[in-house]
């Protein structure tokens, strides 16, 4: 199984291995030495207290245990650390809990990127992947097996309509209000940074859920019923706690997503019970023979879900672009903008303006992937909105300046965004050898030597490539914008996403889609500090 690199906030390379040291300290009151009453020993070990009075009172001391909630309370990691979110929430968790299935619904929610992964490393089309992993997870005791595009396209629209109240509050002068520029907030590990970093810039991350979590909601509040014959009204229609939701993710920062109270009821219920990477999946899939099935006629004629355009991370730049540019053309029908792109440092960084025929600045938005790019956009950012600078204090508004701000930015923490999730399938060995011999041979014929340290990006290539299979769409926020707007079939299944969306957010309120975060101060520790 693969696993992510954790980032600490000295050291900003990408993809580092994970740190042995947590900064979580253990909360213990002092005493003075002449009043110890025990020592401690390590026997077999087991750490054991023994009583100085009497050496046959001894006590086997329990391993301290770190939560998840302590990782989200802790300002030490700029993510998570790895091994307790495996432990909390894994394959084996799953299982324990399918043991004990009784009258429970089980739901699974497969997200695009992981089907692109799993697509690249096994080889096979989506036609005859997707029906296996299907059947295997029925096998194992699942009600119903779903993709996350219903939710994600719920998650964009409730995107668009936050980032209209936010410009319209600007444009109005609302004073106490969240404004722009407008930060994605799919990616937790980009959030709990943000907390636990830069909490100054909270107010600008979008107050919407991620796609994970209103499938969740979808989940417990309408499929869940629906499948054990109840009717959705709007209100909680069953129990929560009789429905468990399982969703498979590119990230392992998702199972920390996963287990904020804030995606909690008060009762103690979860949107989503458990997270699994897709590289736990893959092992669930090969432990079960899902290479011994083969999909009959039927299933391999069912068609895949349409990614959303723009992004290979869920498109949510191309989303607001084009409500603007929606809203340009019916109030102009006789001016059509332009789109220009502008790559900053690599594609992990770009820009994109609309521009109306007169020049004036429609819109300016960005992607921005990876924690190298993120530092330098989080100083301009400060910068820009006059908050708090990382240099000496000192915040520098650019009003007045010729170049207007940021609108919105899609902001991942990953390089190449979520198809390259820390939970992602990783090259197999002879992949690999492959490339190492491709690169052996370019050395000796003196050619430039491609490639990165971390995950190739050829291999992140490859999943992308996975990802657009079979669709219209494409990456290019260019050439799709005018593929969304025409009459074609792109545009058809786009207004029917609509509609089915529209029909579906009639069981929430707008609430539902909204959640909040916490800045976390940071705590000195000086035993923490490495020189």
């Amino acid at each position: 199984m693969a696993f992510s690199g954790a980032l600490t906030l000295t050291d900003l390379n990408d993809y580092l291995g994970p740190s042995q040291v947590c900064i979580k300290p253990v909360d213990a009151p002092a005493m003075p030495v002449n009043d110890a009453q025990t020592s401690i020993s390590v026997e077999d070990g087991v750490y054991v207290e023994t009583s100085t009075g009497s050496s046959r009172a001894r006590t086997t001391l329990e391993t301290a245990q770190i939560s998840l909630n302590d990782c989200l309370a802790c300002s030490g990691c700029v993510t998570s650390a790895e091994t307790v979110l495996i432990g909390m929430q894994s394959a084996e968790e799953v299982r324990q809990e399918l043991q004990r299935k009784g009258d429970r619904v089980f739901i699974a929610t497969i997200s695009a990127q992981s089907v692109a992964s799993l697509q690249t490393r096994l080889g096979r089309p989506y036609a005859v992947l997707w029906p296996q992993i299907c059947l295997i997870l029925r096998r194992m005791g699942f009600d119903l097996v779903l993709d996350t595009s219903l939710a994600r396209h719920i998650a964009l629209r409730a995107h668009v309509r936050e980032f209209r109240e936010r410009k319209r509050a600007k444009m109005e002068g609302v004073q106490g209000k969240p404004t722009l520029p407008m930060l994605a907030s799919a990616c937790p590990g980009w959030v709990c940074y943000a907390e636990k970093a830069h909490s100054d810039l909270l107010p600008f991350v979008a107050a919407t859920k991620s796609p994970q979590q209103i499938s969740g909601l979808l989940a417990k509040r309408v499929y869940g019923p629906e499948h054990a014959g109840a009717s959705v009204t709007g209100s909680l229609p069953a129990p929560l706690a009789s429905i468990y939701h399982v969703s498979v993710m590119p990230c392992y920062d998702k199972k920390l997503e996963a287990s904020r109270s804030d995606f909690t009821s008060s009762d103690g219920v979860k949107e989503v019970d458990c997270v699994l990477t897709t590289g736990e999946l893959h092992d669930l899939l090969v432990e079960h023979d899902f290479e011994t099935y083969t999909p009959t006629e039927q299933e391999l004629a069912v068609p895949r879900p349409h990614p959303e355009p723009g992004s290979s991370s869920g498109g949510y730049l191309f989303a607001i672009l084009m409500d603007v540019y929606r809203t340009w053309m019916n109030d102009h029908p006789s001016s059509t903008p332009a789109i220009e792109q502008r790559t900053i440092r690599s594609s992990d960084y770009t820009e994109y303006l609309l521009r109306a025929e007169t020049g004036e600045v429609l819109f300016k938005g960005a992607v921005c992937y990876g924690f190298r790019n993120l530092q330098n956009l989080v100083r301009k950012l400060q910068r820009e909105t006059g908050m708090k600078s990382t240099r000496m204090g000192r915040g520098l508004s650019r009003r007045g300046m010729d170049e207007p701000p940021y609108e919105y930015i899609e902001v991942m923490a990953c390089p190449g965004g979520c198809v390259n999730g820390g939970g992602q399938m990783r090259p197999d060995p002879e992949w690999k050898a492959a490339q190492e011999a491709e690169q052996a041979q370019a050395m000796q014929e003196g050619a430039p030597v491609q490639g990165w340290q971390g995950t190739d990006r050829r291999w992140v290539q490859l999943v992308e490539h996975a990802y657009w299979d079979g669709s219209a769409l494409s990456d290019n926020v260019l050439g799709t914008v005018k593929e969304a707007l025409s009459p074609s079939a792109l545009r058809t299944w786009l207004e029917t996403l609509d509609k089915s969306a529209a029909a579906m957010e009639h069981s929430f309120s707008e609430s539902d889609f909204r959640t909040q975060y916490h800045g976390v101060e940071a705590q000195t520790n000086g035993l923490a500090v490495q020189w």
